[in-house]
């Protein structure tokens, strides 16, 4: 019992670390300009094969940091060549970034087919059962919660601390204040878009180098967002933060104590009790659009 809880602990930490990376881009997204966007997922995939195809021939040290650029770029140029001239109608945007997403699919389905893309950003296992767990978590699980905490860090510390930073917080607060103080609303929005491309392209490395890149493995990680920021407030880092690890726990609760096939059942429980009772989420109040 004591084995299984540890390992639930262990599995729920690192999984939600990753979890909470997918979900900070597509909340900032949502709470500067109000942008669904569904292109998020893609960006997750592009990481995953940028990384792949760059580690076939260069160190994964190099193609981690290049791979993250990319992605960032990816999502930059996105923003400024089609969401900027839509944005403002939220129904055209919804629907460009989900052309966008599928676009980018069939893309990849194109160059590299549906079987995995294999690659690692670290190989190697830790063992231990020795010490009364059940788990023999793969290294990379434990490199990706170092990079998420790392990532959310400097995102924290860029938000609160600087004054770059402090201009998206105000104007995912309320636009109409932040204009009245001097905030550029386009380059706030530009720099979100190109903040969440970077969390999305090293969340894409982390899934990849866990289970292999493929075209539709940006599904999953888009719905675990939708939900994570529904939970946590949508438009709110803190919350989304919080409810990653929410998530990932009922999820690792419900593998160890139930079985693997009810994996999400625990989290679409709560993601419905949030919306019927408490529908601004945990930190909804964070954020307001005029």
């Amino acid at each position: 019992m004591l084995g299984d809880i540890a390992t639930l602990v262990l599995q729920g930490t690192m999984i939600s670390a990753v979890y909470a990376l997918i979900a900070i881009g597509f909340t900032m997204i949502f709470g500067v300009g109000g942008t669904l966007n569904l292109a998020h997922g893609a960006l997750i995939m592009s990481g995953a094969y940028v990384f792949g195809v760059l580690a076939q021939s260069t160190h994964p040290v190099v193609a981690f940091p290049v791979t993250i650029g990319v992605v960032a770029l990816f999502s930059w140029g996105l923003y400024q060549i089609l969401v900027r001239w839509v944005e403002e109608n939220v129904v055209i945007t919804f629907l460009a970034t989900v052309i966008v997403a599928v676009a980018a699919t069939e893309v990849i389905l194109i160059q590299f087919g549906s079987s995995p893309l294999g690659m690692t950003l670290v190989s190697g296992a830790v063992n231990l059962e020795p010490y009364g767990i059940n788990a023999r978590p793969r290294t990379v699980q434990f490199l990706g919660f170092v990079i998420s905490w790392i990532a959310i860090g400097l995102l924290w510390y860029y938000i609160t601390k600087t004054d770059d930073g402090r201009s998206i917080l105000a104007a995912s607060m309320s636009e109409r204040g932040a204009q009245l103080t001097g905030v550029d609303l386009h380059s706030v929005r530009s720099k979100t878009w190109l903040i969440a491309g970077a969390l999305a392209g090293a969340a894409g490395i982390i899934l990849g180098s866990t289970g292999g890149a493929t075209p539709l493995m940006w599904l999953n990680p888009l719905a675990l967002a939708f939900m994570i920021v529904v939970i946590g407030g949508i438009g709110s880092i803190k919350g989304s933060v919080v409810a990653a690890y929410v998530i990932g726990f009922l999820e690792q609760f419900t593998v160890t104590f139930v079985g693997h096939g009810f994996r999400g059942i625990l989290s679409l429980v709560v993601l419905v009790i949030f919306l019927l009772f408490m529908p601004q989420g945990l930190y909804g109040r964070e954020f307001a659009h005029d």
